[in-house]
């Protein structure tokens, strides 16, 4: 845009100092306002009579070299709006899979952090069988959660009753969905593992770890001063959540003898405290130390992660085969498959039901040599 607004300012033409000084700087060009623009400066050099002298030549190349310049500028703006068109929400694409995004893989071969085009797929087990899947344009996995969770729904008609995940997916939007769905969340907060150290000691100068006084709405510092409520604010996420954060601020702070430790900014001290959160925290907290919870925390290690284990390492299964959302959809649909059948005669085969197992192949390779020989009269009658 700064380019653009240069090289009208340098145009002497009374079009272009006029559309200049109808678009401040603030305000930006679009492709058609260029072309409308060029279009019209075309024209008006077009209607200028043959030059004759040599300072009336140089000015005419140069009005044509800055046209050219103008329309170049035109046409990288279609590029970039096209390129934004394609991102949407995301801020990078590959140009060979448009669809997938640039992110940072555990696999880092040059050890610089380098990324690679690739989707995030999120993986929902029971038994260590895939019950659902799904694949994301951002790498980041607390955006992630709902919309899985209500592919799950769409999937088997109804949404999950236990969810059990990692601290990655502990935020104030998922724990209130779940909530507000009935659902048992034994979900993990991000600082979750280090408060079930025996060793850990809350900090009592972090604002977290300030007494609320729910009934008179204020926090109490470690001195014991009554800290009163300033107003709200209001946070938005990526997804659109709005979240709210209610500030607090002491009344006199000069002289406190805790001052060098509690904070070193100046006047009295201001903190915000998020109070829903505080109580998802706490409730997800009562889930996981409960019995259920501690049950439900050892089989997570050995569910999720063991099937991805299995597929990386047992099955070489590391890169999707193909190019485009649809198609790796496809592609990991046929491996859930699979997998999901290589786990079921396992489980037979372990349980004495080897009979079963030749039953279940038989019926398998009839359901194919059938659909081969449909596919072959298809292909006969398309053929006809």
């Amino acid at each position: 845009m700064k380019r653009i607004h240069v090289l009208l300012g340098q145009i002497d033409d009374a079009i272009a100092r006029e559309k200049s000084s109808e678009n401040n700087e603030e305000v930006e060009f679009t492709p058609a306002m260029l072309t409308e623009m060029a279009g019209e400066l075309r024209n008006a050099l077009e209607q200028v009579p043959k030059p004759s002298t040599k300072g009336e030549k140089a000015a005419q190349r140069k009005k044509r070299r800055q046209l050219e310049e103008l329309e170049a500028h035109r046409d990288k703006l279609q590029e970039y709006d096209s390129h934004l068109d394609t991102l949407q929400e995301r801020n990078s694409c590959s140009k060979t899979d448009k669809d997938a995004t640039f992110m940072r893989m555990k696999e880092d071969a040059m050890r610089n952090g380098q990324t690679k085009p690739g989707y995030n797929l999120q993986l929902a087990t029971e038994n260590q069988f895939i019950t659902d899947f799904a694949l994301f344009p951002n790498p980041t996995d607390t955006l992630t959660m709902i919309p899985f969770l209500q592919s799950f729904s769409s999937r088997y008609g109804r949404l999950a009753h236990t969810v059990v995940a990692d601290s990655g997916y502990g935020s104030e939007e998922n724990y209130r969905f779940m909530a507000e769905n009935g659902m048992e969340a034994y979900v993990k907060y991000n600082c979750f593992h280090m408060e079930q150290r025996p060793r850990f000691r809350p900090d009592p100068f972090k604002a977290e770890n300030f007494h609320y006084d729910e009934e008179h709405d204020c926090c109490i510092c470690p001195m014991g001063q009554k800290m009163r409520r300033t107003g709200n604010r209001h946070v938005k996420t990526a997804s659109g959540y709005v979240s709210e954060s209610a500030g607090y601020r002491a009344v006199r702070c000069e002289g406190c003898p805790l001052r060098c430790l509690c904070f070193k900014a100046k006047g009295n001290r201001t903190i915000e405290l998020n109070h829903r959160l505080r109580k998802y925290r706490q409730n997800a907290k009562e889930l996981l130390c409960s019995e259920e919870g501690l049950k439900h925390r050892g089989q997570r290690c050995i569910e999720p992660e063991a099937v991805f284990g299995q597929m990386k390492y047992n099955m070489n299964y590391k890169r999707f085969r193909h190019f485009g959302k649809d198609k790796v959809f496809m592609d990991f649909s046929f491996l859930a498959i699979a997998f999901n059948i290589k786990k079921l005669c396992a489980k037979m085969r372990k349980e004495d039901m080897d009979w079963l197992i030749k039953l279940f192949y038989g019926l398998t390779a009839a359901f194919f040599r059938c659909r081969e020989h449909i596919n072959q009269r298809n292909l006969q009658n398309i053929a006809a």
